[in-house]
């Protein structure tokens, strides 16, 4: 739970030893390299190609299983093949639209095929659509006209004409149904939904090579990761090449063989205090589902907290609490574990899962701990009522709770800024901070009763008096000018009180997102029993329908308040207070995994 201490790093080497130098500091997979991300055009073109090949064989709806064959063709024309199966099924499935959307416009005129325009002594037939609304405009046409068919909205007129008429003539909208007859139409579809059928059981047939694929994968970008470095390199001398970088502390006895090994010259030093370090967390794989939140939002700064483990489990306490029933929790877990052999497959899936797995766990606690199993209470003097220690209709109590948890968590935030705060004496100022919060809780709690109030105003002035004068620290003050800017600063800062109290108080969306769900899962229950007593014969199937219906869109919009506001509340007022700065993460220079590539 912590932000893994980095070195900085240069190798110098022999130019001529380049390469394969570079290929070693490769396998070794510890160095950070400071290097542009951009690669060469022929490197990206080389490796789209390989993805677009790798990406359309694992979007088949059925694979083989993954083998590696002996009898593997040119890579080349393994492509050619698999680019030609992809152009022509996505011209195919084009095709299909078109006809099938011809279809549709032809339907309604019926199966017809033209005479010849002999046969017909030079007319020709027209086709329109006719309003309902404006079917007595068909009386002022002088043209022979018939109506072969009507819907609930249009009338389907053919006009015969040697040449279109115009607007004045026929004054409706022209459909042009084309030349070939709804048979031919049929016929065609049918052909092209064979020609996909072979084209989907050849590529069918190509996932064979989905191992083989991806190791070319892997070796394109490892080659073109090489060729990145290779040309970020600061080639100072004519026989001497130097690689700027950051490695982890703990890595650093793996650079050191390098160095031993005679091919190379390290030079380490800890990182000075205006460079910025590439940011690698640390946590507990148990722990680590907060992490990949962290890094989907903003990652802390390499001197700030890392707050992982915080937003993990107060994440899914969040969660728990807006969904707010046992059974919904119960649910969830299900389709968590039945997932579990896709998400399983990487490691940001595994830990997501074990924190779908952790929410799950937590909602069913808390459901348990409210009453309530899909909006039902259990019976009184029942085991289950007995383990209902709190109830939603508590409002009062239910906003006292919420409140707590959000100035609860708003000082765990400015604690862990503190315990990472650089001067040290910084840290007074998110005592300051906690200092607020807590009086202005406490007050706020005094207030209905006759408690002294006296203790917590002192706390408030106290705490107001650290963020004036430690929200900027300096070594020393001399002259006027830097303690103006200080107290400006302290001044500045005290102007986010507001924005404190404000954040601690929209911690009340939890309970209020989680009544919402609970009087939704109650509502729809009451409906489903009125209506089965209502109606009769149809009765149970409408309630059973009504308790489908419902407790799944309530389900749907519980998990999406949950997940939303859950993550809000943490990666918005938590990271406000509990981090400062933003790091950029750190990307080893590594070989990739074929594994890596198949999802």
């Amino acid at each position: 739970m912590s932000i893994v201490a980095m070195q900085r790093v240069t190798l110098i080497g022999l130019v001529d030893r380049k390469r394969e130098t570079l290929r070693r500091l490769q396998a070794l997979g510890v160095m950070h390299v400071d290097a542009p991300a951009v690669p060469e055009a022929a490197d990206r073109r080389e490796s789209l190609e390989l993805h677009q090949a790798l990406t359309y064989l694992l979007a088949c709806p059925h694979r083989r299983r993954l083998q590696r064959p002996a009898d593997t063709p040119g890579l080349g024309e393994l492509l050619e093949t698999i680019h030609t199966n992809r152009r022509r099924r996505e011209d195919l499935i084009d095709r299909l639209t078109l006809l099938r959307r011809h279809r549709r416009a032809l339907a309604p005129w019926g199966d017809f095929h033209f005479p010849p325009l002999e046969a017909l002594g030079g007319q020709r037939l027209w086709f329109y659509r006719v309003p309902l609304g404006k079917h007595r405009l068909l009386e002022a046409l002088d043209l022979p006209w018939q109506v072969v068919n009507r819907d609930h909205r249009e009338l389907y007129l053919v006009v015969i004409a040697p040449e279109e008429p115009t607007g004045e003539q026929v004054p409706f909208a022209r459909s042009h149904t084309g030349s070939r007859s709804l048979t031919a139409v049929d016929a065609a579809i049918e052909t092209a939904r064979s020609e996909l059928e072979d084209l989907d059981a050849e590529r069918f047939m190509l996932t064979r090579w989905i191992v083989t694929l991806a190791g070319h994968v892997a070796q394109a970008a490892d080659t073109a990761e090489l060729l990145r470095i290779m040309r970020a390199s600061d080639d100072t001398a004519e026989a001497l090449f130097v690689i700027h970088g950051w490695v982890p502390r703990e890595r650093l006895p793996a650079l050191v063989a390098l160095d031993e090994s005679g091919e190379v010259a390290l030079l380490e030093r800890p990182p000075a205090d205006d460079e910025e370090p590439p940011v690698l967390l640390d946590n507990p794989e148990w722990l680590a589902g907060g992490e990949e939140a962290v890094k989907f939002f903003q990652l802390p700064g390499y001197r700030s907290a890392d707050p992982s483990a915080m937003v993990g489990l107060s994440f899914a306490l969040f969660f728990a609490i807006i969904l707010a029933d046992a059974g919904y929790a119960l649910v969830f877990g299900a389709l968590v574990a039945l997932a579990r052999p896709r998400w399983k497959r990487s490691r940001t899936g595994r830990r997501l899962g074990r924190l779908g797995l952790a929410m799950s766990a937590g909602g069913l606690l808390y459901g348990v701990l409210v009453g309530s199993y899909f909006g039902v209470a259990p019976p009184p003097h029942s085991w289950a009522a007995g383990l209902a220690v709190m109830s939603m209709d508590d409002f009062g109590g239910m906003m006292r709770l919420s409140i707590t948890i959000g100035v609860c968590h708003l000082i765990a935030g400015n604690a862990l800024a503190a315990r990472h705060a650089r001067p040290r004496r910084r840290a007074l100022s998110n005592g300051g901070w906690i200092l607020m919060l807590a009086s202005g809780f406490g007050l706020w709690l005094s207030l209905p009763t006759q408690a002294p109030r006296l203790p917590w105003l002192v706390g408030l002035i106290l705490g107001a008096v650290l963020v004036l004068l430690f929200t900027r620290v300096t070594p020393r003050i001399d002259g006027w000018r830097p303690a103006l800017q200080r107290l400006i600063a302290g001044l500045t800062a005290l102007g986010s009180v507001t924005q404190a109290f404000g954040h601690a108080l929209s911690y009340m969306r939890l309970f209020a997102l989680g009544l919402a769900s609970a009087s939704l899962a109650v509502t729809f229950n009451q409906l489903a029993v009125d209506v089965r007593d209502a109606v009769a014969g149809a009765g149970p199937l409408l309630f059973v329908l009504i308790l489908l219906l419902g407790h799944a869109l309530n389900f749907a919009l519980a998990l999406m308040g949950g997940v939303v506001h859950g993550l809000r509340l943490n990666l918005i007022e938590f990271l406000r207070w509990g981090v400062t700065g933003e790091g950029r993460p750190y990307q080893a220079f590594a070989n990739q995994e074929e594994s890596t590539w198949i999802k």
